[in-house]
């Protein structure tokens, strides 16, 4: 296979160009799972993907951590390869359902949950949750302390943690709030029909979701807000205080 022209465009081309569908009849072992085509080629498909990232990367971007969108490292072009291979075969999988990239995650969070809710361990779980986060919140909380900025207590609950935002893939970002669809519709509406699972978008929400941002919030000595639930399964997580002061500042 000969190195892709590196554009956005035929990068998508060949996302879309690789399924491996099942064929018809009894599958083989090869065809009775998604692949994503570049099996054996990451650092190739690394190297392609990393060229357009630079090449779109816009103008005057900051990133986080010192290595940001430099991909010259083989190693590094490597890791992304196989990062973008598992997303195109998570995409391919169409099969009870379309996939989402947060599937593994909702799934895992699912089962647990159930779990507890069938031993009567709710609570037990909050605060092993929040127990074993409790050093990253410690040291946010005290980093508040000194700074006065309690929209850190926002980012520790979500930005700043690859538990929010591989499981979330979109959000609203607003000066104290971020706003965001609940991602455990798509999975119930097969797993609860199977008896896999016996639980609803709302009652994760209000076992699960709030008692354990607000153990979090706890720790950190910030008053932080979850919305209640609402139909059509959005949620919004907020930061009074920063709310008010960017409504004073303006």
């Amino acid at each position: 296979m000969t190195l892709f022209k590196t554009s956005a465009l035929s990068i998508a081309v060949v996302f879309v160009s690789v399924a491996s569908p099942v064929q018809a009849g009894e599958p083989t072992e090869k065809d009775f799972v998604t692949w994503s085509g570049f099996e054996g080629q990451e650092q190739m498909l690394g190297a392609a993907v990393a060229e357009t990232i630079m090449d779109v990367t816009p103008v005057g971007f900051t990133p986080a951590s010192n290595s940001g969108h430099d991909f010259s490292d083989p190693a590094r072009q490597e890791r992304l390869g196989y990062a973008v291979s598992t997303a195109i075969r998570t995409i391919n999988a169409t099969r009870p359902y379309h996939h989402e990239m947060n599937d593994a995650l909702v799934k895992m969070t699912l089962t647990y949950i159930q779990f507890a809710k069938d031993h009567d361990l709710l609570d037990e779980l909050i605060e092993n949750e929040v127990r074993t986060q409790t050093p990253m919140l410690a040291r946010v909380g005290n980093l508040i302390k000194r700074t006065g900025n309690q929209g850190l207590a926002l980012q520790a609950i979500t930005d700043r943690t690859g538990c929010f935002y591989q499981l979330v893939e979109k959000a609203e970002r607003k000066p104290g709030s971020i706003t965001y669809q609940s991602p455990f519709g798509l999975v119930l509406s097969y797993s609860v029909p199977l008896g896999q699972h016996d639980l609803t978008e709302q009652e994760i929400h209000e076992i699960w979701t709030i008692p354990r941002i607000q153990g979090q919030a706890k720790v950190m000595g910030v008053d932080v807000q979850v919305s209640e639930w609402r139909e059509d399964g959005t949620i919004t997580i907020s930061v009074p205080s920063v709310t008010m002061a960017q409504a004073s500042a303006n």
